[in-house]
């Protein structure tokens, strides 16, 4: 049997479901992944061009293989944009004045490793940038409000600090996203603003 994977535009999807036979070879276009997944575990990776998957030696490679299998494609050569932003964040200064701080940006990323991903996301039939934003939001809220708080106990102007809290932020996120198996190539921030006696505003990231 022999599989042509279709490149998506998506960070991945699933474009194989059902029985496969033993040593299918298995074509991928150029930056894209295929990852074939055996009883919920990743077997095996091919990377651009072609390679067997399901791989069994003798008389077991003439018969026919009866396990669910799945082939997902991922992109790797896409960089995905994601917009976030972060308001009602605490602060009171040392003389006692309550105040709020927030700030919005993007970041954006890539597919480092397809097996990580596939594992922390699910086998979903498709993994969008709207679906790392949702699961990444957490730890991306977490890192941007350590961030700009450490920036205002260090004084009030957190505009003039905006690259230290970008550096912050990225630092911050890099390892968070390695362990979803993306690697985080850049955050930006747009606006950072801090406000004495201003109110809690809804999370966005």
């Amino acid at each position: 049997m022999r599989f042509a994977v279709q490149a998506t535009e998506d960070v991945a999807k699933r474009v194989y479901d059902g029985t496969l036979a033993y040593n299918t070879i298995v074509d991928v276009p150029t930056g894209m992944e295929a990852v074939h997944i055996k009883g919920g575990t990743v077997c095996s990776v091919v990377r651009e061009g072609s390679g067997k998957i399901n791989l069994a030696q003798g008389l077991k490679g003439l018969a026919k293989c009866r396990e669910l299998q799945q082939i997902y494609v991922v992109n790797r050569c896409k960089q995905f944009e994601v917009l976030w932003g972060t308001g009602g964040i605490p602060f009171m200064s040392k003389d006692g004045k309550k105040g709020v701080a927030g700030a919005n940006g993007s970041y954006t990323f890539v597919v480092d490793n397809s097996s990580a991903l596939l594992r922390k996301f699910g086998y979903e039939e498709v993994i969008t940038a709207t679906d790392v934003k949702i699961m990444l939001k957490p730890v991306v809220v977490s890192a941007v409000r350590q961030a700009v708080l450490s920036a205002i106990d260090g004084g009030y102007n957190i505009g003039a600090r905006t690259d230290g809290i970008r550096g912050e932020i990225q630092e911050k996120l890099e390892k968070e996203f390695d362990g979803f198996g993306l690697f985080l190539d850049a955050v930006r921030i747009e606006e950072i603003s801090d406000v004495f006696g201003g109110k809690d505003d809804e999370e966005t990231a």
